[in-house]
Parts: C-alpha cells; structure tokens; sequence
C-alpha cells in the first residue's frame, strides 16, 4: 500500500520492551484533547467525552483538567471503574431494560455521590430505571430520552409522539428529566467531511423539533446532547446544542484520517510490533487479532486491511491479514527484514483498546510510563 509520505507518520521507534505493545504518543493526545475542550468552550458548550475509545481513568482525569464536564460510559460496569477513578458525573449511553444491570452502579454511585443520567428509549426502559432506583433511592439518577437521528440502533422516532410519552413516563415515576440524547453514528460512513457536516444538521434539525414538541407540552429545561466525533469535528457545534460527546478525537486512527477529519501527525495511537518472519507473499509481524482486533473500521467504514505499517524510514506496509497471533504484510519490492520493528496505525482506536490491560505512553523526550486501562473488559 503506498502513501504519501508526510511528517506525521514518521515516529521514533523505541526498543524499550517487548513486543507487541501499545503506544500513546503523549503529545499528540494532549493536543487532540486541547483542541475539542476549546471548540466546546468558544461554543459555549459543555464537553461530555466519550471514555469508550481511551477506557483510561487517567486520561480522562487529563479532559476533566481541561474542562469536561462529565464522561460518557458504555456500560454500568465500565462507570464503576470510573467512579472509582474518581469521577462524579455520568451518563450511561446505553439502554438499560432490566433493573438489576444498574444495581452496582447505583450502589457505587451513591457510596461516593456521583450523579448518574441514564437513557431510555421505551416505556420498559423507565420502568426499568424507575424500579433500579426504588432499589437504591439513595443514588442521584436522572434520564434522557434517547432520539434516533439516522443511526438506527437505539433511540424514538423523531417524528413520532413517542419521546412526549416517555417524558411523561419519566415524570409519573419520580425521576428528574435530562433532557434529549443523540448519536449520529451514520456520519462515519459518510465518507467526505461536507456529508459529515449534513448529518450534524440534519441531527440538530431533529433534536430541535423534539424538543420544541417537548417544551410545547410542559417540559422545560429540555438540553440536548449531540455526540459523535465526525460532526464534532468536521462541523461547528450546531446551535442550540448544549453539549457534545465525541471519543475518538482524543485518539483518532485511519478512519478518521480516511475521512479528512485529521492529519498523521494527530494519530495519537499505534502498536508497536516485531517483524518475525519473511517469505515470498508476506512479512509476518506479532502482532494479530488478539492485539489489533479485527475491525476494518466503525459504522459502514470498510477498510481494505487492518492498518498501515511504517518503518523508521518512512516505509509503509499494509496488514492485509491477521490470524490470532501474527499479522501479514504485503509488500511490493522490498520486505521489512525480520526483526525490525514497525508502528501499526489502526483502523479503529477504541476496538484496539480494548484488547489490552495497559498501554505505553510515550513522551517526546522518548521516555515512557505504563499506565493501565481500567475500562477494559467491562461488558456487563
């Protein structure tokens, strides 16, 4: 696979450890995380990120320093860790149908007095909650209707009755209002930053008119909540938004490059990996599934392999295989040789977190600290 060769795909390469390992370059998420606080504080926003992509209680104490304002959670399970790591306001972006998913979060959350909101999209989800909360009346627990924008996954109909319905549910079981909550997750198979930008209106477009519904029927304040990181990046904040939920900006990876959202030099993430083997078809690296995942990419994206392998020279190389434990390169006149290392840019940050326990970061003075990734593995 050739490339233009530019500045930010070249990185020193340091021998420090074994391989495969994980690397952050320091710098470069430091400087993602600057940039989107200071989009959401010229806005006048607040910022809410997403901690799926880094699962890091220590990064996310670095977007609270910053001026974040909360964090976005997976899972129940994975809020606990990070009300451990000491974060106090939540939201848990995902749908909740059976009271007891909630019930050690809950219990956590009001042991170290947290703020929870959770989402609802249907009347057994409130029901779901309200009972949750019967359960531990001592937590502070709020709810959000979840608004379908085009992703169609989770989330009402716009254009239906159905967000007054659950807002009224919402009230008639003695929970607070949070207000409306959207992902446009379509925008990453948008392909061009001008598409992404016309999924962010169109989202803004249906938020406001359920709102406006809402607020005609009696339901004031009603903020809204707008997350993805392509609309977070390629398009202004969108008026009438009060805050934004982007994850993936802090990391970024080829699909965001891919998209036109970022440059090189903003890949904040890479694994690090061993050259093993060479034979006439391919250079083998140790680095396969297990380390780099699977995922081609998120939300319709389609990459041709499974990331883009550079030398300290600048040479590039697809992964145009995996199996469990080793990666495949293709090359077309000269093979890396083996024992070389390589830094693998990824094509989906957040899957590839999720495959380790802890990560290298990576300061620019080449010195490293390991730190670990306390939302790992955290399915329930």
């Amino acid at each position: 696979m050739e490339q233009d060769i530019e500045a930010g795909w070249l990185r020193p390469l340091i021998a420090d450890r074994l391989t495969p390992f994980m690397e952050i370059d320091a710098a470069r998420l430091q400087r993602n995380l600057q940039q989107m606080q200071q989009k959401a504080d010229a806005a006048g926003v607040a910022l809410r990120p997403h901690i799926k992509t880094h699962k890091s209680v220590w990064i996310a104490r670095q977007q609270r320093a910053l001026g974040a304002r909360g964090v976005t959670v997976s899972k129940p399970s994975e809020g606990v860790a990070f009300i451990l790591g000491g974060e106090r306001d939540l939201l848990l972006a995902y749908p909740v149908v059976l009271a007891d998913t909630l019930t050690e979060l809950l219990q956590v959350a009001a042991e170290n007095h947290a703020r929870i909101t959770c989402i609802a999209d249907s009347l057994n989800g409130v029901s779901a909650l309200a009972t949750a909360h019967q359960q531990q009346p001592t937590a502070e627990l709020a709810v959000a209707i979840k608004v379908d924008v085009g992703l169609h996954r989770v989330g009402v109909d716009p254009e239906s009755d159905a967000a007054l319905t659950l807002a009224e549910a919402i009230n008639a079981a003695g929970l607070p209002f949070a207000g409306l909550v959207s992902h446009a997750g379509q925008a990453y198979g948008a392909g061009h930053p001008a598409a992404i930008c016309e999924v962010a209106r169109q989202e803004i477009a249906l938020m406001r008119g359920v709102q406006q519904r809402l607020m005609s029927a009696g339901f004031t304040p009603c903020p809204i909540s707008v997350g993805s990181t392509p609309t977070a990046l390629a398009a202004p904040v969108a008026e009438g938004s009060n805050e934004i939920r982007p994850g993936n900006y802090a990391l970024l990876d080829l699909t965001a490059w891919r998209l036109g959202l970022c440059t090189p030099d903003a890949l904040a993430l890479s694994v690090v990996t061993r050259v093993v083997a060479v034979n006439t078809h391919y250079a083998i690296i140790d680095a396969g599934s297990k380390m780099l995942s699977s995922d081609k990419g998120p939300h319709g994206t389609n990459a041709s392999g499974f990331g883009i392998a550079v030398d300290e020279q600048g040479n590039q190389f697809e992964v145009v295989k995996l199996s469990e434990e080793h990666g495949f390169l293709q090359f077309s006149h000269q093979a890396p040789a083996v024992g070389a290392l390589l830094r693998i840019f990824p094509n989906h940050s957040c899957a590839v977190v999720a495959q380790s326990d802890r990560f290298v970061l990576r300061h620019a003075d080449g010195l490293a600290e390991v730190l670990n990734i306390e939302g790992r593995g955290k399915f329930i």
